[in-house]
């Protein structure tokens, strides 16, 4: 019984140890009982002016988490209190007015759930004198009816700030596909598109071993080194993202792997850091992006793509 006792008398020791390094002013007052701020999610809606693009499909969204920074009356600087996922409900030890708090978006960089980033093409969300008391909750945006989620929007930084290199929203009202003709531009199949009305579709039989397609646009020159390629994808094969560019000067194009996508029956949204590929040809130019898609066990299947756009600021 007395180890029993010394291991939680160490195990309370380490945990107040904890408590007293990670504490922020904010939890240094007379409030013992915490307030609440609740989320659900955040979406990414046009602005009224200067909007990148007026498709629905460009704002197609996976924001899967918040940094939120807030700022106390009388304090000296802001105070954060984390990043968290969505949806989520933090405690905050304050009653009363806040000044603001800032909501970053928060993204799987390269669909990996270890590379989380602040999205800089997202604007963060400012809220000016929220208040909150405390043992109550303070839910943040606004309730959607149709879902029952507190939701807030933010929206990407405008056309002067955002450059857009290529885009392919596969609809009936667009004029050409940017996609080789690998990809079937099909026009009229809301049910199985991602958004809209279209989508890119790329089949492979049975006795295909590889299918490889690409982007027709090559990208040359490029304002940034910080550019992605968004797109919302649904695979029944391992889908690999290329990049093919040139060394040096005059070299022959060599190509290199940026990632690999994992098949997948639903609809997914992927943020693809292309900037970090482009340094491994030193920032030469022109580049192309290219897909290989590999069917090892000779099956018939398919690959389908929407809302692909590559952007930089």
């Amino acid at each position: 019984m007395k180890i029993t006792n010394n291991i939680l008398r160490l195990a309370l020791a380490v945990v107040l140890t904890s408590l007293t390094f990670c504490s922020c002013k904010k939890f240094q007052g007379d409030v013992t009982v915490p307030a609440y701020l609740h989320l659900d999610r955040i979406i990414v809606t046009p602005q009224e002016n200067h909007a990148p693009s007026l498709e629905p499909g460009f704002y197609n969204s996976d924001i899967d988490a918040v940094e939120i920074v807030c700022y106390f009356e009388g304090d000296e600087s802001e105070t954060s209190l984390g990043t968290y996922q969505l949806p989520c409900t933090l405690p905050i030890l304050h009653n009363g007015p806040v000044k603001y708090i800032t909501l970053n978006p928060i993204v799987r960089q390269n669909g990996q759930y270890g590379t989380r980033i602040y999205y800089t093409y997202y604007q963060p969300i400012k809220l000016t004198d929220v208040s909150v008391s405390t043992n109550d909750t303070t839910c943040l945006g606004t309730l959607d009816p149709a879902t029952g989620q507190w939701t807030l929007e933010t929206h990407y930084y405008t056309t002067e700030l955002i450059t857009i290199l290529s885009e392919d929203f596969f609809e009936p009202t667009s004029f050409a596909t940017h996609f080789d003709s690998i990809v079937t531009w099909v026009t009229n199949d809301p049910a199985n598109a991602c958004t809209g009305q279209g989508y890119g579709l790329v089949h492979l039989a049975d006795s295909d071993a590889t299918k490889t397609f690409a982007i027709k646009d090559e990208f040359s020159p490029l304002p940034s080194n910080l550019f992605y390629l968004e797109m919302n994808y649904k695979t029944d094969f391992e889908l690999y993202v290329n990049m093919i560019g040139y060394i040096s000067h005059g070299s022959n194009a060599s190509s290199k792997s940026i990632l690999a996508l994992r098949p997948t029956t639903e609809w997914k949204k992927i943020y693809i850091n292309l900037g970090r590929t482009w340094s491994q040809f030193y920032h030469n130019v022109p580049l192309a992006i290219v897909f290989q898609a590999a069917n090892p066990e000779g099956k018939e299947g398919n690959i389908y793509l929407d809302n692909v756009k590559i952007i930089t600021r």
